[in-house]
């Protein structure tokens, strides 16, 4: 048992997948400070597996595909941890991870490939939640500036359709007027090479609802980012999200829990884990909702999330009592018990 009553798994070896950071293909240069980060995230998950005394490999995911292929076959893992958000600096290529494990048969963490692949395009994502009826910004998908037909009332928000980690995101991307529409989804469809989705700028309270569960979801203490500067956007962008030293980093504090009525956090808990069902998530997510006149609207779903110890999903499992080392325990118990279920 651990320190919170949670059996121990034994007799186990475990692998620890992620993605060497490599400079990303496209977008900006800063966007590589999000790449480094998952080393953290490793550091993290061999610390609790070590407190968990389970023996556990590395497993860097780099251009030799076939190498890893050899390695993952000579090793024969029990278990892997999956913390691959891309491949190659490419986040396009996160579905490919899982796909490769369930080929090698081999157990593993978190959302399976079609998971991964409708979270990561956002317009798919929006065309699943609108389709089950749940809350979501109106938007439109634009692969050209002359695609654009209106019917979209000023402030909009426009961001690159197939990004994660706030990656593309900047307070240009909020718009007022229709020249700064044209000049940002042009910018999109230029520097990261792939459609602009714009949608509807909510102004409201901005909530992270991390879920945990197999085969459905509990929904963990609600995380609020409270907004410090008055001025719009009040957005968690790129800088602050991962630019410590930013104002915009200094300006979204979160608060976790959420200071809520009981029954807007149920009806916040409801839809995310509708969300969370609808486009086929597993074992853990977190979504970022933004709440306005008593309706909350689901902005992204992030699958498999990042797991830093000093990151929101992180931060809602010490609101519920849950030590990191009984979340990767409870991770792991996930995936053995699919071992012999038809996914």
């Amino acid at each position: 048992m651990d320190d919170q009553g949670v059996p121990r798994l034994t007799d186990l070896t475990v692998g620890v997948l992620y993605n060497l950071p490599t400079p990303p293909p496209r977008g900006e240069a800063m966007d590589y400070v999000a790449e480094r980060e998952v080393e953290e995230q490793v550091d993290a998950v061999e610390d609790a597996l070590d407190h968990l005394g389970l023996p556990h490999h590395r497993f860097p995911l780099t251009e030799d595909i076939e190498g890893l292929v050899t390695e993952l076959k000579a090793s024969t893992p029990d278990v892997v941890i999956n913390l691959c958000e891309g491949a190659f600096g490419d986040s396009r290529f996160e579905m490919n991870v899982p796909s490769l494990l369930e080929l090698l048969r081999v157990p593993y963490t978190g959302s399976p490939p079609l998971a991964l692949g409708l979270c990561q395009h956002k317009g798919l994502a929006k065309a699943v939640l609108r389709a089950n009826g749940i809350p979501t910004p109106d938007y439109q998908l634009l692969c050209r500036i002359d695609e654009w037909a209106g019917g979209l009332t000023f402030p909009l928000f426009v961001k690159p359709v197939r990004e994660d980690g706030s990656v593309g995101i900047t307070k240009a991307c909020f718009v007022q007027d229709a020249a700064a529409l044209k000049h940002r989804v042009e910018y999109i469809l230029t520097r990261y090479q792939q459609p602009a989705l714009v949608e509807r700028y909510i102004a409201g309270r901005e909530l992270n609802v991390a879920l945990l569960g197999y085969p459905r979801p509990t929904v963990l203490p609600l995380s609020e980012i409270v907004f410090t500067s008055p001025e719009e956007p009040k957005i968690v962008d790129y800088a602050a999200k991962w630019l410590r030293e930013s104002d915009e980093y200094r300006q979204t504090v979160p608060t976790c829990p959420a200071d809520l009525p009981p029954s807007t956090r149920a009806l916040v808990a409801s839809w995310a884990q509708a969300a969370f069902q609808a486009l086929g998530c597993r074992d853990y997510a977190r979504m970022d909702i933004r709440l306005k006149d008593g309706v909350p609207y689901v902005l992204e779903v992030n699958p498999n999330p990042d797991l830093a110890p000093d990151a929101g999903y992180a931060r809602s499992l010490t609101a519920a009592g849950i030590s990191y080392a009984a979340f990767i325990d409870r991770l792991i118990g996930f995936a053995l018990e699919r071992r012999h279920v038809p996914q």
